[in-house]
């Protein structure tokens, strides 16, 4: 087991912050070291020169990556079931029975989301007549349904704030921060959830904020 892991991060990525909500949540947040990375606004749809360390940690060239000695994980799925497993006894997902499958369930209406959101950013950092209007709305339109779909699942939530209500508040977060609080009329249930969960200390120390430009 590594003493010590190095995380590329930057503070305006979803799925940093679910990494890193985890990793607080789980208390281990002294075994990291944490590398803030900076991205032109290019990133989107362009090649981005970026330092070799982390061209070597994740050459698919995107954040989280996780260098955690002989073992290194290049996107946040995958870091997380690697912490959860080896620091958590598989606290924020079970390792197997109908609770995983239940706790999936959730979380891939919460990362398509994610997904739905970072596409729809990138999009918005074009100009002129490279944006498309037409694929901004499509997917605005498509996190709105998955919130509409989140939202039937807010009575099912249990107590543990486990990986499907983490991936589930910073899908919630992110569209707050980056574009405003519309969700909020597909979801009110879960809105009403998420400002409880949100005053949480893992969710407070790591709210977004814009990445720092190269």
């Amino acid at each position: 087991m590594p003493d010590r892991m190095r995380l590329y991060v930057t503070p305006a990525s979803p799925w940093v912050r679910r990494v890193r909500i985890c990793i607080d949540e789980l208390g281990i947040g002294d075994r990291f070291d944490y590398v803030q990375t900076k991205w032109p606004h290019a990133w989107g749809t362009r090649t981005v020169e970026m330092p070799a360390d982390f061209v070597a940690a994740t050459p698919v060239v995107r954040i989280p990556a996780l260098v955690a000695g002989d073992v290194t994980l290049t996107d946040s799925h995958s870091i997380i079931d690697y912490l959860d497993g080896k620091f958590g006894n598989h606290r924020l997902l079970a390792a197997d029975g109908p609770e995983r499958w239940h706790a999936l369930e959730i979380n891939a209406l919460a990362c398509a989301i994610l997904e739905a959101q970072i596409m729809r950013r990138a999009e918005l950092l074009r100009t002129g007549a490279d944006r498309s209007d037409d694929f901004i709305a499509k997917m605005r339109d498509r996190g709105l349904r998955c919130f509409a779909a989140l939202e039937k699942k807010v009575p099912s939530f249990g107590d543990a704030f486990d990986l499907a209500q983490i991936t589930t508040a910073v899908a919630c977060g992110y569209d707050e921060w980056r574009y405003g609080p519309g969700w909020r009329e597909a979801a009110p249930t879960l809105a009403t959830w998420y400002d409880t969960v949100a005053q949480r200390p893992s969710m407070k120390a790591t709210e977004p904020a814009e990445t720092p430009q190269r």
